[in-house]
């Protein structure tokens, strides 16, 4: 995993009561697991983003209904993906591969929109946890910068995930704490749900 882009912190922090459960290497395995399915995960969302760029940057006038059938069937065979949306260049939502057609929303404000807007490469940019203006529901959002030859901005397309799906979900184990952060040091996603971290370890944990 590039831990530029994302680190998964294993501290793995067990209560008092499991260290006599768990050894240090079955936590560490743990540890491991967990991380290696947060990478699996990521790395499918960034292939379904990097297969929507292309086929948005080849076709930017192509009809909608084209593009939200071809989005769709990226988020279908991508597990965890809920959607995947793109803009146009002034932040206005254009493609949704949920809804057809796309609803009137400005998401100009919205800081993945913004960082992708204003990037001039094509880098992932993973944002904090938001909740869906039209949907009511959270998620992550992964982002990208869609470019023309020249570099111009497009517009910015994004993967919209559940946090939860970045964790193995059927694989927790009830005396640890497992969190996932960006590279901003924000939580994308605990268990428990409610866990809090000091600001001095998350110092500590940066690399």
């Amino acid at each position: 995993m590039d831990s530029g882009m994302l680190y998964f912190i294993a501290l793995l922090l067990s209560f008092v009561a499991a260290q006599d459960t768990y050894a240090a290497d079955d936590i560490r395995d743990y540890a491991e697991f967990q991380a290696f399915h947060a990478e699996n995960t990521i790395q499918a969302i960034d292939l379904a983003l990097l297969d929507a760029s292309e086929l948005i940057e080849r076709n930017p006038e192509a009809e909608e209904l084209v593009l939200h059938t071809t989005l769709a069937k990226y988020v279908e065979r991508t597990p965890g993906l809920r959607a995947i949306i793109s803009t146009d260049h002034t932040g206005q939502l254009k493609i949704d591969s949920f809804t057809y057609p796309a609803k009137d929303i400005d998401l100009s404000d919205r800081e993945y929109v913004k960082t992708a807007l204003n990037n001039a490469e094509r880098d992932l940019y993973i944002g904090s946890p938001l909740v869906g203006r039209s949907s009511g529901a959270a998620f992550v959002p992964f982002a990208r910068a869609l470019l023309d030859s020249d570099k111009k901005s497009l517009g910015a397309i994004a993967g919209i995930i559940h946090p939860g799906f970045l964790i193995k979900q059927d694989a927790l184990c009830p005396q640890c704490i497992v969190s996932l952060f960006n590279d901003r040091n924000e939580v994308l996603v605990s268990y428990p749900s409610n866990t809090n971290y000091p600001g001095i370890l998350l110092k500590k944990s940066t690399r």
